[in-house]
């Protein structure tokens, strides 16, 4: 198989990815393109005999993946000649309003280019070079600080990497650099080895200990749910989820590919002002290239110490995303998420119907004690009248005694009856407050422990640096702060540290 080739055909589907917005998987499978790079297809036939591809495909991309196993390229010409005789027709630019013009028009090439890293260094920005391997090809290339500290890799010289960016023009020395948005690694081998150190350090920092993990809510109902609304994941939770009357918020999010980690910071910082129970982030299994966006110590630390539980359903093999090791919970599917999510609503409704039919048992049994009761006395009271009757006439009073008294007897029992069923359904409609008043005080307990509440009673937060202060030894003067109150957020700076005396 061609390395070369297959790596040209990872370009690609990056970039058909962006330009369709969809996932890399929806463009081609990876088994697919490896297909592909070992056999070289020519024909039409050839493209169709290859698994995963088709006829659809290969009518949408044959064409463009034919050229790159030819290695062909067809340059772009951005300007047409001028005709024009007439002087006074022509547009004369000043050497700044040209370069502005032609990088105007770079701008909108926005391309993956692969290469090894030379000549890095670090002034404040990035400015390093990047070879091509085949014919020592070099170009210049700028990123901003911001943007590299999001893709948290350790650049090298002689490291192989992936680009993404466009060409622009440099004023001030006319020289041509791509502009750098992010960066990926190139290889399994590189991905593990930042892999290991990556957790290794997040470890010893202690984002994965278990004692800073929350329970999930015992009955959640708001839930904020972070995936690509493309495919089947969605659709694999909202099928599995329960009727449990759930308010779901879906943020739209790339799950995959170094674009990724700024749309998927992004999302979980905005389900942090917002009033969820449960954060869930979810996406389709892979490999550790495609499940890459994962293993991003941005990402990482964005969830710790989140004000909610945070559950992930991220499918993986033997390299678990270091995401889904900070999270509060990780399974392995969308699937077992709902599930994990249904679990204390299906126990609240097992527990209920066992209070049902434990009361309507109890009752059924006081109405059959109550009936064998009024059957023997009945049955007693004729077997008597019949032995009363072949006496001597002497004891017909005796006789009519006895029947007033059965009379009384049996008028008592349907007193006792009534006053025994009376008390039967008293019981019954308090069993039923009872456990309506236990729903209720969870209910209280739950508002009561919402962070939210606390704000409207006139408490507030503290952050500096996207972190909460709880002491005046984490601020020193002129840092920026922000207070959260109950209605909005206020910015501000730290004057003055006046610390308590002890």
């Amino acid at each position: 198989m061609s390395n070369d080739l297959a790596q040209r055909l990872r370009v690609w589907r990056q970039q058909k990815s962006l330009d369709e917005k969809v996932e890399l998987y929806m463009i081609m499978q990876n088994v697919t393109l490896e297909e592909i790079a070992e056999k070289k297809p020519k024909t039409k036939a050839e493209f169709i005999d290859i698994k995963g591809f088709g006829e659809k495909k290969y009518s949408k991309y044959g064409l463009e993946i034919l050229s790159l196993i030819n290695d062909e390229w067809e340059p772009i010409s951005l300007f047409t000649p001028y005709e024009s005789k007439d002087t006074s027709e022509r547009e004369i630019l000043t050497v700044s309003d040209f370069l502005d013009k032609v990088n105007a028009t770079l701008k909108p090439i926005q391309v993956f280019v692969q290469g090894e890293i030379t000549g890095f260094k670090i002034q404040k920005h990035l400015y390093f070079s990047l070879k091509d391997k085949r014919d020592e090809s070099v170009l210049q290339c700028f990123m901003w600080e911001k943007d590299f500290e999001m893709t948290q890799i350790e650049l090298q010289d002689g490291l192989e990497v992936i680009l993404y960016g466009y060409p622009e023009i440099y004023k001030l020395s006319g020289k041509m650099t791509l502009r750098v948005a992010s960066i990926e690694l190139v290889g399994e081998g590189a991905l593990k080895k930042a892999y290991d150190a990556l957790k290794k350090k997040l470890d010893a920092e202690g984002c994965f200990d278990i004692a800073r993990k929350k329970l999930l809510p015992a009955y959640p109902v708001r839930l904020g749910v972070i995936t690509s609304k493309q495919g089947a994941v969605i659709n694999d939770l909202y099928t599995n989820l329960g009727k449990f009357g759930y308010k779901i918020t879906l943020y739209d999010s790339r799950v995959e590919g170094a674009l990724a980690v700024r749309e998927l910071v992004k999302a979980i910082r905005y389900f942090r002002s917002k009033p969820i129970d449960l954060l869930i982030v979810i996406r389709g299994g892979g490999s550790l290239e495609s499940l890459q966006a994962f293993n991003n110590e941005t990402l990482v630390k964005s969830i710790l110490d989140y004000p909610v539980p945070v559950i992930c359903g991220i499918g993986h093999d033997k390299d678990v995303p270091l995401f889904c090791l900070a999270a509060d919970m990780s399974v392995s599917t969308p699937t077992a998420v709902a599930r994990e999510i249904n679990r204390t609503w299906e126990i609240a409704i097992q527990r209920l119907d066992f209070y049902q039919t434990h009361l309507m048992s109890q009752f059924t049994n006081s109405i059959h004690r109550t009936r064998e009761i009024s059957e023997k006395t009945v049955n007693w009271s004729m077997i008597y009248h019949q032995k009363l009757k072949h006496t001597d006439s002497s004891l017909q009073k005796l006789i009519s005694h006895f029947l007033s008294i059965i009379s009384t007897t049996i008028r008592h029992c349907e007193k006792d009856l009534k006053i025994s069923s009376d008390l039967l359904w008293k019981h019954f409609k308090s069993s039923l407050e009872t456990i309506g008043n236990k729903l209720t005080q969870f209910e209280k307990e739950l508002q009561n422990n919402n962070p939210e509440r606390q704000l409207k009673l006139g408490y507030s937060l503290l952050f500096s640096k996207n972190r909460i202060v709880k002491s005046v030894n984490q601020l020193q003067p002129n840092d920026p702060i922000q207070i959260q109150l109950s209605d909005g957020n206020v910015h501000a700076k730290a004057e003055e540290i006046i610390k308590k005396e002890t």
